[in-house]
């Protein structure tokens, strides 16, 4: 008889993985935050990446993609006057204002991806050693390159294409 994974094993295995592996990566790439939202310091500008999960994951398989935003703490609090639902702290996996919003695929292989987490861990330091190099090489390096950028926006793409 096949044994049925445990509900939520894949989610498990994917916060473990921020918690232990991603998160201090993160923290020694200057940022603060835990779980999904990560925060670059800076006095003017919100800089953020933020882990999103896909409605589609399941115990088997949690599927996610990593998106980056930046947007002026003034901008942003001025939109707030007028959208009094927007939160006090911008969110990146929320479309909304920005100078610079982008998914992280269009970065590593030209379109939109979303990493594919089994819930049995046949491939999790595949996918661990991939959004550690992913990070580390491509996403902290365009996001600080944003935040150095104070032209105004919007910039990025936010698309739903594939490409795996």
């Amino acid at each position: 008889m096949p044994t049925i994974p445990a509900m939520g094993q894949a989610q498990d295995r994917f916060a473990r993985l921020v918690k232990s592996m991603w998160g201090p990566a993160l923290r020694e790439l200057g940022f603060t935050g835990s779980g999904r939202v990560w925060t670059l310091a800076d006095p003017i500008d919100w800089a953020m990446l933020g882990f999103q999960t896909s409605t589609a994951s399941t115990s088997d398989q949690a599927k996610f993609t990593i998106n980056l935003l930046v947007v002026g703490k003034a901008a942003w609090d001025d939109a707030r006057a007028q959208h009094p639902w927007y939160s006090a702290r911008p969110s990146p996996n929320t479309i909304a204002l920005h100078r610079y919003a982008q998914r992280s695929g269009p970065l590593i292989c030209g379109a939109d991806h979303w990493w594919h987490l089994a819930g049995d861990g046949s491939n999790e330091d595949e996918i661990r050693d991939e959004v550690l190099c992913a990070l580390r090489a491509v996403i902290v390096p365009k996001l600080k390159a944003e935040l150095a950028d104070r032209t105004p926006g919007p910039r990025g793409r936010f698309e739903k294409l594939r490409c795996d």
